[in-house]
């Protein structure tokens, strides 16, 4: 018997944190302020909370491009995550 086709292959598992809030007006796009999260082993980190103005539809475009490059980004870091392994 073939050993490889027997072979069961496992990706890391993460967790991702997010939030969203839309909100009317606009507000500075410099400051990026961090908040405290607990994270799945129990210890304290951190997360940059980032700003975007514009209307509903250029949001969701600026979003879906920062989505894509921080999962690029990761799949430099951690090699499993990619955009080819998320599904739409």
């Amino acid at each position: 018997m073939d050993r490889l086709s027997t072979a069961t292959i496992t990706k890391s598992r993460y967790t991702l944190n997010y939030g969203l809030r839309l909100d009317k007006g606009t507000a500075s796009e410099l400051t990026h302020p961090r908040v405290p999260i607990l994270l799945p082993d129990g210890s304290v980190g951190d997360m940059t909370l980032h700003v975007m103005n514009g209307t509903a539809d250029e949001i969701k475009a600026q979003l879906l491009d920062s989505i894509d490059a921080f999962f690029d980004i990761y799949a430099d870091v951690y090699g499993d995550v990619s955009r080819s392994t998320i599904v739409d």
